[in-house]
């Protein structure tokens, strides 16, 4: 059965452009997943990459790319509040790990990512920004030249500190 969607308590933030940092939203939300999920059980192995790194890429990695970020539907905008879209891309070896192996962490992913507390907590301590939701959207699987490859989507949102 399907559990009941949660309703959303927003708050004011500030006006994107009264916020001092020098870090975009979707940058903020790209690395506060990355480092979260990067600790968790089961993802310690996956080299994380938000969608702007120039790091040397080697598998297994996942990259957390933010693909947009707006005003949510039942707010006005400017008021700091973003429902962003996130895509998560897992990839795995296909010469080296079995799609057994890949699926496992898949299920690490996409149980952490259903873990509102952890991820509520890891933006608190990021201080950049506070996170009121993460909505699943959908897992699309296959395999790209030589590696399994796994494609999650998810809304999150996420509110500004106040200035």
């Amino acid at each position: 059965a399907a559990s009941p969607p949660r309703r959303r308590r927003l708050q004011r933030g500030p006006h994107p452009l009264n916020f001092m940092g020098t870090k975009s939203i979707r940058h903020i939300v790209e690395s506060t997943l990355a480092t979260y999920l990067s600790t968790q059980t089961g993802l310690t192995t996956v080299t994380f990459l938000t969608g702007d790194s120039n790091a040397t890429q080697t598998l297994p990695k996942a990259v957390v790319l933010c693909d947009s970020a707006r005003a949510p539907g039942d707010l006005p905008e400017g008021l700091g509040n973003y429902a962003c879209s996130v895509r998560i891309t897992l990839f795995s070896n296909a010469d080296d790990t079995t799609l057994a192996d890949h699926r496992l962490r898949c299920a690490a992913l996409s149980g952490n990512m259903r873990d509102l507390t952890s991820i509520q907590a890891a933006f608190t301590a990021s201080t950049d920004a506070s996170c009121y939701d993460v909505t699943i959207g959908s897992e699309d699987e296959g395999i790209d030249e030589r590696s399994w490859a796994t494609a999650f989507s998810f809304d999150v949102l996420v509110v500004l500190p106040a200035a």
